[in-house]
């Protein structure tokens, strides 16, 4: 018999008699007395979506400078999509997510112009170490030694994370399990369990008497089971620990059964469940790894299980996709034929399904980030 605690006592919060599903930004900012629930926003132009944003944000100078990187983004990305050579797309969308970067940055607010911002994040191997297999990223804090503002620092804090207080490094086999698509050929080659775990459910749920309100994530079980993990293992990895806590789940998905995890600590509120619905996603927005679908459910949801020797390299999933890009431009920039030999060894299926199948994920993403809604693709009919 189980000893787990039961839930909480609680319903799915809903808004005008419907649930409100599970989004980084499930309500929009507005002046109304209660702020609205955002819907899936579909759009083919992901890029018309960060050029409104800034158009309708951002004024003078700024607007002008995030307005351009934005076109320069949108060129160097055409480019690397019109590419017939894998070498030569790594720097092209390196230098798309540089600029697009750079705009978020202003559009932000956290600075009026960039004149002179510095990359912010450097790469090399061990002097008696391999290429690839030895290598690793730098990241800097921002601004530098030399008060210049670092790139990589600053796009991380615009997106919401922490400001870095030091340098600090991540090896490259540390980062590439931690890009979503083509997560089972890293793991084919690098001959390691998966560690993305996907989430079935991600649940606002509330006690309407208590005026409380908090967060369930609801996991198949016999996936825990067919990668090995337990349910303490995947709370501690995955981050959720100590904010989150095991508890007892009678239900099913298509004939699989759940697990349950549920936040300890529920947040009051004092008017309706809904108006807490964007911080507690933001409480757990850094913890989930998310890809962008055309097709229901449109956003699919995962934990990342990062071993305990690993943790210091653990970044944010967009911060990780521009960290594993940079290191690869730079790579085809500087040393091709290092390049070149990867591709043609056991994870070249792994990088190249990355720098194909990575790019528009980025983009829907980053402009659901300017948007502050979930932007996607809409099905081809």
């Amino acid at each position: 018999m189980s000893r787990l605690p039961p839930m909480k006592a609680g319903t799915a919060l809903t808004a005008n008699k419907r649930p409100v599903p599970f989004s980084f930004w499930p309500v929009a900012k507005s002046n109304l007395q209660r702020n609205p629930v955002q819907s899936l926003l579909f759009a083919i132009d992901p890029w018309t979506i960060m050029k409104r944003c800034i158009a309708e944000n951002t004024s003078g100078n700024t607007r002008g400078e995030a307005d351009s990187y934005i076109d320069q983004a949108f060129d160097f990305y055409r480019s690397a999509l019109r590419s017939q050579v894998d070498a030569a797309k790594p720097l092209q969308l390196y230098y798309s997510y540089l600029n697009i970067a750079k705009a978020f940055i202003l559009y932000r607010g956290r600075h009026e112009q960039l004149p002179s911002i510095q990359h912010g994040i450097s790469e090399a191997a061990p002097q008696s170490g391999r290429e690839f297999f030895d290598a690793e990223v730098r990241i800097w804090p921002s601004p530098g030694r030399n008060r210049r503002l670092q790139a990589f620092d600053e796009f991380n804090s615009a997106l919401g994370h922490q400001p870095l207080t030091n340098s600090f490094t991540v090896p490259i086999p540390h980062l590439l399990p931690q890009i979503l698509p083509g997560h089972r050929l890293w793991a084919a080659s690098a001959k390691k369990m998966e560690r993305f775990i996907s989430i079935q459910k991600i649940q606002f749920t509330e006690n309407t008497a208590d005026k409380e309100a908090w967060i369930r994530f609801y996991l198949y079980k016999d996936d825990l089971t067919r990668l090995g993990h337990s349910q303490i293992d995947l709370l501690r990895h995955s981050g959720l620990d100590p904010k989150f806590r095991r508890v007892k789940c009678a239900e099913s998905h298509d004939s699989r059964n759940l697990i349950c995890f549920e936040q300890d600590a529920p947040s009051s509120y004092n008017r309706h469940g809904v108006d807490l619905a964007n911080s507690l996603s933001e409480d757990v927005k850094d913890r989930l790894w998310v890809t962008v679908a055309s097709n229901s459910p449109y956003r699919r949801y995962y934990l990342y299980i990062c071993p305990d020797d690993e943790v210091h390299s653990r970044l944010p999933q967009l911060a990780s996709i521009y960290a594993l890009t940079f290191y690869l431009g730079s790579l085809t920039r500087y040393r091709p034929t290092v390049f070149r030999s990867i591709l043609d060894g056991a994870y070249g299926p792994r990088i190249v399904e990355f720098i194909s199948g990575q790019p528009e994920q980025f983009i829907y993403l980053m402009a659901s980030e300017f948007a502050e809604r979930e932007i996607t693709k809409p099905a081809l009919v």
